[in-house]
C-alpha cells in the first residue's frame, strides 16, 4: 500500500441494518420470533398507556369501569351536659370546658356509635339526645355499606366490645374516630379527643377519676349491632 492511501472503509454498522421509516411498523430483530411489543413512542404527557386514567390516590380504571360512588360521611357532636360544663367549669376545674362530648358517625343513612353496651345504631337523631348540637363535615367514602357492616362486626367482636368501654381512654369518641380514619383518612376535630386529658389535668378531674371512671354511658334509643343484619 503506498503511502497517503486509504485502506477502503468496512460498511457502517448503519448501512448494514434496514432499518425502517420511522412511521413504519416494527419489523422482527434477527433472531426474535416476533416484534418487540413495546410502542415506539408514549402519548405526550407521560408513560401511561392510552385508555387508562388514574384518579389521585386510586387505582387505575379503564374507560368501561364505571367510578365508584361516594357516600357522604358526617360527624354528630353531642353536649351531654346540656350547656352546663360551660357554666359550671371554670369553678370545678379551673378551666372553660365548652361541653362533655359524645359523637357519632353518620353514614349510608344510618348514625354509629359507641357505648358500655357495644356498638349501637339508629336512624340519625334517633337516640333519646335528640338532634345534635352541631355536625361536622368530613367528607365522602369509597366504602360500600356491605364492606362497611363487615368492618363494624370485626370491631364489635375485637375493639369495642362493650366490656371494654372507659369514659376517659376507650370511649364513644374513641369509636367515632377511627371509623372517621377508616372512611376519609381524616381524624375527628381534637377539641373533642383531648377532652379526657384536659379533664385529668386538673386537680378536681384528678379527684374523681376514681369515680368518672366507673361511669357508663350508652344513649337510649339506639339498637345493638349485629353482624347479620346491621342491626338487632
Amino acid at each position: 500500500m503506498r503511502r497517503g492511501s486509504v485502506a477502503p472503509s468496512a460498511p457502517s454498522v448503519t448501512s448494514r441494518l434496514a432499518l425502517p421509516h420511522p412511521g413504519a411498523a416494527a419489523e422482527p430483530a434477527p433472531g426474535l420470533p416476533f416484534p418487540f411489543p413495546f410502542p415506539r413512542r408514549f402519548p405526550a404527557g407521560g408513560g401511561r398507556l392510552p385508555g387508562l386514567r388514574v384518579p389521585p390516590g386510586g387505582r387505575a380504571r379503564t374507560p368501561m369501569e364505571e367510578p365508584l360512588a361516594l357516600h357522604p360521611v358526617k360527624l354528630y357532636v353531642y353536649d351531654l351536659s346540656k350547656g352546663m360544663a360551660r357554666r359550671l367549669s371554670p369553678l370545678m376545674l379551673g378551666k372553660q370546658l365548652d361541653g362533655i362530648w359524645h359523637t357519632s358517625i353518620i353514614v349510608h343513612k344510618d348514625e354509629f356509635f359507641y357505648g358500655s353496651g357495644g356498638i349501637s345504631s339508629c336512624a340519625p337523631g334517633g337516640t333519646l339526645l335528640g338532634p345534635p348540637d352541631s355536625v361536622v363535615d368530613l367528607g365522602n367514602t369509597e366504602v360500600t355499606e356491605e364492606i362497611f357492616l363487615e368492618y363494624l362486626s370485626s370491631l364489635g367482636e375485637s375493639m369495642f366490645r362493650g366490656e371494654s368501654y372507659n369514659l376517659f381512654e376507650h370511649n364513644c369518641n374513641t369509636f367515632s374516630n377511627e371509623v372517621a380514619q377508616f372512611l376519609t383518612g381524616r381524624k375527628i376535630p381534637s377539641y373533642i379527643t383531648d377532652l379526657p386529658a384536659e379533664v385529668l389535668a386538673t386537680p378536681f378531674g384528678q379527684a374523681l377519676r376514681p369515680l368518672l371512671d366507673s361511669i357508663q354511658i350508652q344513649p337510649p334509643g339506639g339498637n345493638t349491632f349485629s353482624r347479620h343484619n346491621g342491626q338487632s
